[in-house]
């Protein structure tokens, strides 16, 4: 007699899809991440090989930024991306321009980015936090969307001291509106536990007397790397979020559209 496998009810064979990564990495590119910018560079190469086998397609976007001010006046951001400059970042972002330069896969476009990088000036985290935070993720339906901040100050200190720590509920609304994992290696502080409430965070507190150079980039990278490869996709839709939450959008030549006040 031929013998038949049982039939479960309401059981249905799925085919599971391998999902997409979108990793933006925010970078602090001001004068105190000079003793452990070449070694963060040197490491994110690794982040940076694709994932192969375990997503079906990986890009990357970079948020490059530091900032310089004359007594509080005349303040003035470097912001870099794949884009290019900080106009060229804000026309992709905020403007009719296309946004196909700020992710890419092409591994080589985004290890000679980083070879670019070079250290001036002031911080600005929640910033450079933000402008990543406005990306052009793919679809939440099949793309599992990270940002990694990395910087060896605390997030309270800054070209503008600390008016942005307001923002940080704001930030954390969008996180969760975009469905954004967020993963952040910055020394401790009041403002990085605020920003690890987010749902999924990882904040990996770093030592800041000594900058990132102490840090051990191997152990810390293949940690983000195994996070990012077994976070699930997020079955919710976007939600509706605010853009530009420190009126970057409105940048013009020589002129940032704010005050400190503004900022509050």
């Amino acid at each position: 007699m031929e013998r038949r496998r049982p039939r479960l009810a309401g059981c249905q064979q799925r085919l599971v899809k391998t999902p997409n990564v979108d990793v933006v990495l925010v970078i602090d590119t001001s004068s105190s991440m000079a003793p452990c910018i070449e070694q963060l560079k040197a490491h994110l190469r690794d982040l940076v090989r694709p994932m192969q086998g375990h997503v079906a397609r990986v890009r990357f976007g970079v948020v490059a930024l530091s900032a310089s001010s004359a007594g509080g006046e005349n303040l003035t951001y470097r912001v870099e991306s794949l884009a290019g400059d900080w106009r060229a970042t804000n026309a992709a972002l905020y403007g009719p321009a296309t946004q196909v330069t700020l992710l890419t896969e092409d591994s080589g476009k985004v290890l000679a980015f980083l070879d670019s990088l070079r250290v001036t000036g002031d911080e600005d985290n929640l910033l450079a936090l933000d402008f990543a935070l406005d990306y052009p993720f793919g679809p939440v339906a099949d793309t599992k969307r990270v940002v990694a901040l990395f910087s060896d100050e605390i997030l309270e200190n800054g070209v503008v001291g600390g008016a942005p720590l307001d923002s940080i509920p704001k930030i954390i609304e969008k996180l969760h509106a975009r469905r954004i994992k967020l993963f952040c290696a910055v020394p401790f502080s009041d403002a990085a536990q605020q920003l690890g409430e987010a749902n999924g965070a990882e904040i990996e507190a770093v030592q800041g007397d000594a900058g990132l150079s102490s840090v051990d980039f191997s152990a810390l990278l293949g940690q983000m790397g195994k996070s990012i490869s077994v976070a699930s996709l997020q079955g919710a839709l976007e939600e509706r979020y605010s853009r530009a939450l420190f009126r970057q959008d409105a940048w013009v030549e020589g002129a940032i559209p704010w005050s400190d006040s503004d900022r509050t």
